[in-house]
């Protein structure tokens, strides 16, 4: 596996989610996406990178207390699209911030730093958590630290298909990136507005009855009973 960051490419299965994208009446449609994983793997430098595309080093920089969150638009298509990412500085879990960081969100990214191997093995105790508190959602595994690949114990090709041939159609999408040298993020996030909108647009193609406008889904249901 190159140095570099990457989209790696495997075949996933994109039509499994359940979950719709957030739309204003008078907006694109906005995806809401949440950063999951351990402390030190690079959440928070993914979001500064997202927010404001800016990176720092500064070792004594504190977590991110609270939520917080931004929107970015993305080109899809030739229509436009809109990721909301969140991001809590490793406090997912705490149960006074758990609830309304899962609520509502399409995706979850899934983050691990590529030079610390047990910040990989955990991941499998993060997906559970996103299966039970955000149903439908989409999850997309993450890379960090291309940059720093060498070092320490390093997560391998091999370890990352074996990871998805466990977690089967799991996953979505799969993504190296460093943030220090801002390589693959834009990439990915772009990638997976693709990915999402068109497993939305899918899923709407797929709608067996058409609502008129007035109309709702049970007025429909029982006309079709009726004579």
């Amino acid at each position: 596996m190159a140095g570099r960051a990457m989209l790696l490419t495997y075949n996933f299965n994109v039509g499994g989610s359940t979950s719709v994208c957030s739309t204003m009446a008078t907006g694109p449609p906005n995806y809401k996406i949440i950063l999951c994983g351990e402390y030190g793997v690079g959440k928070s430098s993914i979001f500064r990178r997202f927010l404001n595309d800016t990176f720092t080093t500064d070792k004594c920089k504190k977590s991110t207390v609270g939520l917080d969150q931004h929107s970015r638009p993305f080109t899809v298509g030739g229509m436009e699209v809109k990721l909301t990412l969140w991001d809590t500085g490793g406090m997912e879990r705490m149960s006074f911030i758990g609830s309304s960081y899962y609520r509502g969100a399409q995706a979850a990214l899934l983050c691990y730093s590529i030079d610390n191997k047990d910040t990989f093995t955990i991941l499998s105790q993060y997906i559970l958590d996103i299966v039970m508190n955000a149903e439908g959602a989409k999850i997309f595994l993450c890379g960090n630290r291309s940059d720093c690949a060498g070092d320490g114990e390093e997560v391998t090709e091999a370890d990352i298909e074996n990871f998805i041939r466990e977690c089967g159609d799991v996953l979505s999408g799969v993504y190296r990136i460093s943030c220090r040298d801002n390589s693959g993020i834009l990439e990915m996030f772009s990638d997976m507005a693709h990915v999402m909108h068109k497993d939305s647009l899918s899923r709407m193609t797929l709608r067996k009855e058409i609502i008129r406008p007035g109309e709702t889904p049970e007025l429909v249901h029982n006309k079709k009973k009726c004579c």
